[in-house]
């Protein structure tokens, strides 16, 4: 996501706030049972549409089994706003303690998604 987000540069969102990248993690029950999640988002302002209908994210979500180890990782994020930020934010995710936990443990599920807010 890193990678594809310093490569492909999307049409029709305009400015940095258009095109910006999240880390985040935690534990959490979108409807399908409690997981601990390790996810990255990539959210598009399209500037030809308004208000929310204008938004849309690709996201890429780890989920795993709520260790009492994960869990207590609790609940975070970092936002990239912009190109010139998307190695700091790289170097932040790969060093966190959730990243470094689950680096050689696979994951329950993998989902990619793609919707509008």
């Amino acid at each position: 996501m890193f990678a594809f987000y310093e490569a492909v540069k999307p049409e029709g969102c305009g400015g940095e706030s258009g095109d910006m990248l999240l880390f985040q993690w935690g534990t959490y029950d979108w409807g399908t049972g409690r997981h601990f999640g390790l996810n990255i988002t990539r959210q598009f302002i399209e500037e030809s549409l308004q208000d929310d209908g204008a938004i849309s994210q690709l996201s890429l979500t780890f989920r795993f089994d709520p260790s009492a180890e994960l869990v207590a990782f609790g609940d975070g994020n970092r936002w990239c706003g912009g190109p010139r930020e998307v190695l700091a934010v790289k170097e932040f995710a790969l060093a966190s303690a959730p990243c470094i936990a689950l680096a050689d443990r696979a994951a329950e599920t993998v989902e990619l998604d793609h919707s509008y807010v």
